[in-house]
């Protein structure tokens, strides 16, 4: 009871002062400065953003044209989060103009998406470094879903997602797409690894999948050694998506590994480790046979320097199980069995890999039928 009257008495005094500094010289509440205005600007030409570089000429792409002034951004104003899913706008920044207005390319506000405009990664309004986007004139784009910003807005190119919590975090630019690598396909590399075509010093990235194809949690493939650049200098790598490390994981893939590992040569895969873990408790695909080696990993760091080979895939031929992506070396091959059964071998010419029939007359590679095989897995 005597807390209530306080609190009634609090909130009259504090009532009368308000009231007070109204009608005088009283008490004045201070705004937050305006950031500027944005108005629709339908000279604005948005049509002609490329898509992943390409320019989509004659296609609409449904972009709506702003002018801004100071730093507002029709993205800005139009962010909003319910029950921790963002809504908004995605706008490409288009410079400013004659005026002092800056332009934007926006998707229509009539139609949000489930990207919001990270605030914080605009330094002139949050004054945080911590959160500004790593590359110049890029901003953070907090999306929820399998769709990038670029996918809702080819005006804009963006790099890898990065998840934090239910949502992806996003750093674009209204920029054409990079000189990156394109997918190699028609049998350039191994199964179960996937080929790139890359620039010189390039390794592929989930980004280069492209817009409409989102791999955000996909950050660097782990890659074998290229082999030497084609006549328009570029290489060809072999590559496969790891699973997520392990607490404490610490090896990431080395192409440069040559100068202190000679002998890994093409295919092979080179690992630079920082801690007491080899490639092969990283990555399941992958099998040391060799120690490592200290030297510098690619960026001149000392480290401990591994040459791996990817485990081989049934059929192939082996030595002992661990080379095998089964795990299973049977009559020298990588089988899909451990053991086959009697009068069944995984070595079978032409089919090797998987447990078949031994021909009529042929031995019993199981050793349990000592005069051979009748052809229907039973003993002569």
């Amino acid at each position: 009871m005597m807390r209530g009257r306080f609190s009634i008495a609090l909130f009259a005094a504090l009532a009368a002062g308000l009231g007070a500094g109204l009608g005088g010289a009283g008490c004045k509440v201070e705004e937050p400065p305006s950031l500027g205005t944005c108005t629709m600007n339908t000279a604005l030409n948005c049509d002609t953003a490329g898509l992943a570089g390409n320019v989509d000429a004659g296609i609409a792409l449904g972009l709506v044209g702003y002018s801004c002034t100071g730093l507002a951004r029709p993205d800005l104003e139009n962010a909003k989060y319910v029950a921790g899913i963002p809504y908004g706008m995605v706008c490409a920044d288009q410079g400013p103009a004659a005026d002092g207005t800056n332009g934007f390319c926006c998707t229509p506000p009539t139609q949000p998406t489930t990207c919001a405009l990270d605030p914080t990664s605009i330094e002139a309004i949050s004054h945080d470094k911590g959160r500004v986007c790593p590359d110049e004139a890029n901003y953070r784009f907090q999306c929820y879903g399998p769709d990038r910003p670029e996918a809702l807005n080819p005006a804009l190119t963006c790099g890898n997602g990065v998840r934090e919590d239910n949502v992806i975090n996003y750093c674009c630019a209204a920029a054409g797409r990079p000189i990156g690598c394109s997918e190699s396909k028609g049998g350039a590399c191994p199964v179960g690894q996937m080929g790139w075509h890359c620039p010189q010093g390039t390794l592929p990235r989930g980004e280069d999948f492209g817009a409409n194809e989102s791999r955000a949690d996909y950050y660097y493939f782990v890659c074998g050694i290229p082999g030497p650049p084609a006549t328009d200098g570029y290489v060809t790598y072999c590559c496969f998506t790891p699973s997520p490390l392990l607490p404490g994981g610490s090896c990431v893939t080395s192409v440069k590994i040559q100068s202190s590992i000679p002998d890994c040569v093409q295919g092979r895969f080179g690992f630079s480790c920082y801690g007491r873990e080899t490639p092969a408790d990283d990555y399941s695909p992958i099998y040391c046979n060799e120690p490592s080696v200290d030297g510098p990993d690619d960026h001149g760091y000392p480290a401990k320097l591994y040459c791996c080979d990817y485990r081989k895939a049934n059929g192939v031929t082996c030595t002992k199980g661990d080379e095998c992506l089964s795990s299973d070396c049977t009559e020298g091959y990588c089988c899909a069995l451990d053991r086959c059964p009697s009068c069944y071998t995984c070595g079978l010419t032409g089919v090797p890999g998987t447990c078949r029939l031994v021909p009529p007359g042929g031995a019993d590679p199981t050793g349990t039928c000592a005069s051979g095989c009748d052809g229907n897995g039973g003993c002569l």
